[in-house]
């Protein structure tokens, strides 16, 4: 049968449902909460060669390089074990392909008529793998020994039939060997699910016709991947994201160290180029990335910001991409170093990196400036495994996905969705109160939006939540295991001026405080003593733990947001009055019982602050629109006798030549990590973050914020090269 853009199209569109009815028919054979309630999986489907030509969109990371694993499998296994016919193959070893040990992946080669066609895939987050702590985290581990140990692939089913033998040795790992093996159940039936419909493709299409489909699937979006490309401006930006571990160096240890993600992004033409080499070392615990940690949240991060309108294909974008690391280093960890906290650490550092320099590309772009987009909420405290025994002394073990609860980030349309969760993770959700409450002996008190926790800006970022539980139904102390990052500083990034989201906030109380009548961490931080999780934290019975997720970053300057905008946050409890005019300058007053903006001190308030910002000086309005080639929102390339200058895209103010150091010509102030925040100052370490505002000197518009370690030179977040002669001509 002759495959036309007719037919791709249906067998496009039929594989993105074959892949939906997979996640759903493992949902429904799963009894774990992590599957059911907040979808930490994804399913996807593969050519023969493993290339990931469709992939469901729950948790993206977990499937964009699944091309790795079914590489080795046909490397390795080709003549024994074998691969055939109803086989189906578990590994959970990040240093091959998986993100970490609690993610359990299982591949299925499809054949027809003897013919391996195709392969099917799903990823699922385990409650437990095994290893010396529940849960799969362990942050005194000083090497994946101390961790769950990687099982490479196995060949678990064969013709059809559950090996007994593999799976006895798998379920022995893990301390819930129950939830466990109906999740196996579930990827297998998922896998099966998979393979059958893509054989009745077959049947309409022949096994050539789908074959011959797949492969033009992917050279067509790769063609279109590499159009966009090259719609957008050539050049090299940068960022940097922070996270905090422990230290070891010989018999000293060193609690709380930062550890820097550093990349440099380039654009040339149709390729992108990520380029991680100057990153710290890795660490000596379990935060560390792997190389398939680092190329799935780089892949998820392309395919949510740039191939907005295109078919999420990671086989076909991969072919336009180079990544550049460094062995040894905390994106790119060498064996034996420990991993398994990855997915709320390091990795989550990489994906804000990746975010925030496609997001400045996108701003430069004239045709494409309207997808950009400021970073979704980060990893955060909310995130977590817990662990302890029910009150009849059974154990119990579990993630809670509270953290899922964040905002996302502005655009220049838009202000970011509330409570939304991470862009990266589109399907994923907090798993529902009453399901937790019914699993695990926890009682909630509190979930909530929570004000002022977005990130200001022309546009704000959406806001995150607040959660509090406390034991229940049992007389024991909850084992806590946060991924504890995000705490000292924010780490969700605006853009174009936007600020950054809150950070998190975690907290253990006692259990008499009102937290239900609390509005957020205004109203608690008095009455708390506030420290960092870490190995020896404990819920006892008559405390209770609150935590919050972070906003998401803002987009433009705060005080070029819309006063009815603000007004309206204020009156749907996204704002408060107080937050009105820190962040945004404006006053409200009382009418009565109505909130109103009083225009007039919003005016003098918002001309005070402009001043403020570049030294008491009158800002200068300009000329009008700013003609010359567009380089973001507030900047633009103008002609000059003396080549091309970077000028403010408001005000029309010379600030450098192209190729010079911009952020050297701009106005730079910095203000402490917890400059929005109740708490994030009392977290031992923050004094060493700072927030880097940068103004233009002419009109004092906020151009640009920055998170930055104290003391560090300033980042030069943009370097665009000059427009060659050809392209000026054009």
């Amino acid at each position: 049968m002759t495959i036309g853009p007719i037919e791709l199209e249906i067998i496009r569109h039929r594989m993105e449902a074959i892949n939906a009815d997979a996640g759903e028919t493992l949902v429904r054979v799963s009894g774990s909460q992590i599957a059911s309630e907040a979808s930490d999986f994804n399913t996807a489907i593969m050519t023969a060669d493993g290339t990931v030509v469709s992939c469901s969109k729950f948790i993206l990371v977990q499937s964009t390089s699944l091309n790795l694993i079914v590489r080795d499998i046909l490397d390795r296994y080709g003549e024994n074990p074998g691969i055939g016919p109803g086989d189906q193959f578990l590994t959970n070893d990040p240093y091959l392909g998986t993100l970490h040990q609690p993610d359990v992946t299982l591949v299925a080669p499809i054949f027809h008529d003897g013919r391996l066609i195709a392969w099917a895939g799903s990823t699922v987050h385990e409650p437990d793998v095994g290893g010396p702590v529940s849960g799969g985290f362990n942050y005194a581990a000083r090497s994946i020994f101390d961790e769950a140990i990687p099982i490479p692939p196995v060949k678990i089913v064969e013709s059809g039939r559950i090996r007994r033998d593999i799976e006895r040795d798998y379920l022995a790992r893990t301390r819930t060997p129950e939830l466990n093996a109906l999740d196996l159940l579930g990827q297998i039936a998922a896998n099966r699910a998979s393979e059958r419909q893509l054989l009745e493709l077959c049947a309409v299409y022949g096994a050539n016709g789908l074959v011959e489909a797949m492969d033009t699937l992917l050279a067509s979006t790769e063609a279109a991947f590499r159009r966009r490309l090259k719609e957008l401006p050539d050049g090299i930006w940068r960022e940097n994201s922070f996270i905090q571990h422990e230290q070891r160096r010989g018999a000293d240890y060193m609690p709380n160290q930062v550890y820097a993600v550093r990349l440099a992004m380039a654009k040339s033409a149709d390729r992108l180029t990520f380029d991680f080499t100057a990153s710290d070392d890795q660490a000596p615990g379990a935060v560390n990335s792997t190389y398939p940690t680092l190329a799935n949240f780089t892949m998820a991060a392309v395919l949510v910001h740039i191939c907005q309108g295109l078919p999420w294909m990671p086989g076909a974008i991969w072919r336009t991409i180079d990544i550049r690391t460094r062995k040894a280093s905390v994106v790119d960890a060498e064996w034996p170093a420990g991993v398994a906290m990855s997915t709320g650490t390091s990795a989550q550092a990489i994906r804000n990196c990746v975010s925030a320099c496609l997001a400045r590309l996108l701003d430069g772009s004239e045709k494409h400036a309207h997808m950009a987009m400021a970073s979704s909420q980060s990893s955060g405290a909310g995130g977590m495994s817990i662990s302890g025994h029910r009150l009849d002394g059974r154990p119990f073990t579990t993630l809670f996905l509270d953290e899922l609860s964040g905002g996302g980030g502005a655009t220049v349309d838009t202000d970011g969705c509330d409570t939304s969760g991470t862009a990266t993770s589109p399907g994923a959700t907090p798993s529902n109160i009453e399901t937790n409450e019914a699993y695990y002996p926890v009682l909630y008190l509190t979930r909530l939006e929570l004000a002022d926790t977005g990130g200001p800006g022309m546009r704000r970022g959406g806001v995150g939540a607040m959660h509090a539980y406390r034991p229940h139904r049992t007389d024991r102390s909850i084992a806590l295991l946060s991924m504890a990052q995000g705490l000292q500083h924010p780490a969700t990034m605006g853009l174009a001026g936007g600020e950054p989201g809150s950070p998190s906030g975690f907290a253990i109380m006692s259990g008499d405080v009102p937290v239900d009548h609390a509005m957020g961490w205004p109203d608690l931080a008095d009455v708390v003593e506030i420290r960092l999780p870490d190995a020896r934290t404990q819920l006892h019975p008559g405390h209770m733990l609150v935590t919050s997720s972070q906003g998401g970053g803002g987009f433009g300057d705060p005080l070029e947001r819309d006063t009815a905008a603000v007004l309206a946050d204020v009156l749907d409890g996204l704002v408060s009055t107080e937050g009105a005019l820190r962040d945004f300058g404006v006053v409200m007053r009382r009418d009565d019982e109505r909130v109103l903006v009083d225009r007039q001190a919003t005016d003098a308030e918002r001309k005070a602050r402009r001043s403020t910002r570049i030294g008491e000086r009158e800002p200068y309005r300009g000329g009008g629109a700013v003609g010359g080639r567009r380089l973001s929102s507030h900047f633009r390339a103008v002609e000059t006798a003396n080549g091309e200058q970077v000028a403010c895209a408001s005000c029309g103010c010379r600030l450098c030549g192209l190729g010079e150091r911009l952020y050297s010509s701009l106005v730079l102030h910095e203000a402490p990590a917890g400059e929005r925040s109740a708490i994030t100052d009392r977290y031992p370490g923050s004094e060493r973050f700072r927030i880097r505002h940068f103004y233009c000197p002419g009109c004092a518009r906020q151009v640009d914020v920055q998170v930055a370690l104290a003391g560090e030179p300033v980042l030069e977040a943009m370097d665009v090269r000059p427009q060659a002669k050809s392209e000026a001509r054009s």
